[in-house]
């Protein structure tokens, strides 16, 4: 598993990202989250959650595990929506823009990311009825949440996470 790790994995971006187009790049580390969904309800949670992200594939790619609830929460609790799944973001010079993949079980979605007023945009490419938003991103925080249209109008919040950089 080693050599597979080592070919993964990159120390940092590959030149043909351009910087100003390096919207992942500041996310690359280990953060601590906060889940909140349910927003409202009586049915409203908090979990806590791990969020990882590395530069894979020599720079040209940023992947990560989203895991939630976290490692040492799963030793005490279980929940039946739990998710331990992968996001890879590839680098799309010729569009400008990322190629997204998300996988976990039971579920697989394609996304394309791009930049509106200070947020990264990811919207689902088929049915573009689901966008996943990273906002307020400081070097140790983000703001990230999972919006969706049952009716092409109105975007209602699934979820929202609340980061934070592990030290």
């Amino acid at each position: 598993m080693k050599e597979f790790e080592e070919a993964l994995t990159s120390q940092g971006k590959h030149p043909s990202i351009p910087e100003e187009e390096n919207w992942f790049g500041p996310l690359v580390g280990t953060w601590d989250m906060e889940w909140i969904d349910g927003h409202g309800t009586e049915q409203e949670r908090h979990v806590p959650g791990e969020w990882i992200f590395s530069w894979v594939l020599e720079g040209t790619a940023i992947q990560d595990i989203f895991i939630c609830p976290s490692r040492q929460a799963r030793k005490t609790k279980t929940w039946p929506d739990a998710a331990y799944g992968t996001t890879i973001r590839i680098y799309h010079p010729g569009k400008r823009a990322w190629d997204i993949f998300y996988g976990t079980a039971g579920e697989a979605v394609q996304l394309e990311a791009k930049k509106e007023d200070g947020q990264i945009i990811l919207t689902e490419i088929t049915q573009k009825n689901m966008k996943w938003i990273f906002s307020d991103i400081t070097d140790h925080t983000f703001h990230w949440k999972n919006i969706h249209t049952p009716d092409g109008k109105n975007w209602l919040v699934g979820g929202e996470a609340f980061a934070t950089r592990r030290q």
